[in-house]
């Protein structure tokens, strides 16, 4: 058995070697991936996002606003309009995420109580400085009311000891408990990359067995493994369990120990959990293969698979918050498993009473190829399936 599956690992070797695709699939895309988000993010959050003002007021008003504007943290008045067309004009080329527009006699109405309105328009096409933008002028607006009534209530005779309690009776003291730094790195790149790593070992697992079928090359594997599939598949699939699992490891080591993401509990259980993934990344590949043995059919749905994985592991909308059947239908993809385990132990270190469910829910995902064994076996000896 071991002469026959390193006889599969030597011909994949000379495989991998002779096409760039295997050398994207597997090092290079994650390596980009890695390097790209770490330096979008390396100060975890955009700080200075700039927007566009419209000042058709010039009044004392106005201008305050706009001094307590460049003392914000999260926005930068790169550009000053002298109309609405203009900025919003800018705002389509991308210049600015947002601007906001002080209309005529802002002061004069102020003053004399008409209550008037500022208009704040920011982009959601690109959705965290659009959000940031947003978040800003919100706490601009707050600000400005809160001045101004101030200001009233100081001309009536209030007393200043009575002011504060009238404008805030209830003080909001927030405490973020796994991300204090309200960084994106640790938001994101925690749950992205590894996301990134298992649509990769999808798709690399179905290319490289579709790929053997489209060609009629089978019979050949089939033949240094002895006639057994279990021998091909192990043998193939090793050097890319390998690739991955170095990759995987590394993720782990750099971002719980290099980097400092936030890590309550030990960081084997991590690297537990990123093995867990990769094993169960290519026992789905091994099913799509085996379900749909024709290479573009399995990788289109290795490909949406994968993409939902994303959206379905509940990084980015929880999946409680979703209809039932959308959360019976988020248990089927390996990266909900990873997440939910991340998020028990590492950010809350719950410990192992709360994470067995989900690493027994990730073991359930190896037994899948099982299911195709005879089937993709028979697709292999006879060649019965349409290759273009």
């Amino acid at each position: 058995m071991l002469r026959c599956i390193l006889n599969v690992l030597l011909r994949e070797k000379d495989i991998m070697s002779s096409r760039p695709i295997y050398l994207y699939g597997t090092i290079l895309v994650l390596a980009f991936c890695a390097i790209f988000f770490v330096s979008l993010m390396y100060q975890g959050l955009p700080q200075r996002v700039p927007v566009g003002v419209v000042d058709q007021d010039n009044s004392y008003l106005s201008r305050t606003a706009i001094k307590q504007m460049e003392a914000l943290q999260g926005i930068e008045i790169s550009h000053r309009y002298g109309s609405h067309h203009d900025a919003r004009l800018a705002m389509q080329r991308g210049e600015i995420y947002g601007f906001i527009e002080f209309p005529e006699d802002l002061y004069k109405n102020t003053v004399n109580g008409l209550r008037p309105t500022v208009p704040v328009y920011y982009t959601e096409a690109y959705m965290i400085p659009g959000t940031l933008a947003y978040k800003c002028f919100y706490q601009l607006a707050n600000v400005l009311n809160a001045g101004v009534r101030r200001t009233t209530m100081r001309a009536k005779g209030v007393p200043e000891a009575d002011i504060m309690p009238q404008l805030q009776p209830i003080t909001i003291d927030t405490h973020s408990i796994c991300n204090p730094w309200t960084s994106y790195a640790i938001y994101l790149i925690s749950i992205i990359w590894p996301g990134i790593l298992s649509l990769c070992i999808i798709v690399m697992t179905v290319f490289t067995i579709g790929f053997e079928l489209k060609n009629k090359t089978t019979p050949d594997l089939l033949e240094k493994a002895g006639g057994s599939i279990v021998n091909a598949l192990v043998g193939k699939l090793l050097p890319y369990f390998l690739i991955y699992m170095l990759l995987g490891l590394s993720f782990v080591a750099f971002a719980y120990k290099v980097f400092g993401f936030p890590l309550l509990g030990p960081a084997w259980v991590m690297a537990i959990n990123i093995t867990l993934l990769i094993l169960a990344s290519h026992a789905v590949g091994l099913f799509l293969i085996g379900l749909f043995p024709v290479l573009r059919d399995a990788l289109s749905a290795a490909s949406l698979y994968s993409i939902l994985a994303l959206s379905m592991c509940g990084m980015t909308y929880p999946v409680e918050m979703m209809i039932g059947p959308m959360q019976g239908f988020a248990q089927i993809f390996p990266l909900r498993q990873y997440y939910l385990i991340y998020v028990k132990w590492a950010m809350l270190n719950s410990g192992i009473r709360d994470c067995w469910v989900n690493m027994l829910g990730m073991c359930v995902f190896l037994f899948l190829p099982f299911l195709i064994l005879r089937r993709l076996k028979d697709a292999m000896v006879n060649l019965n399936y349409p290759t273009k």
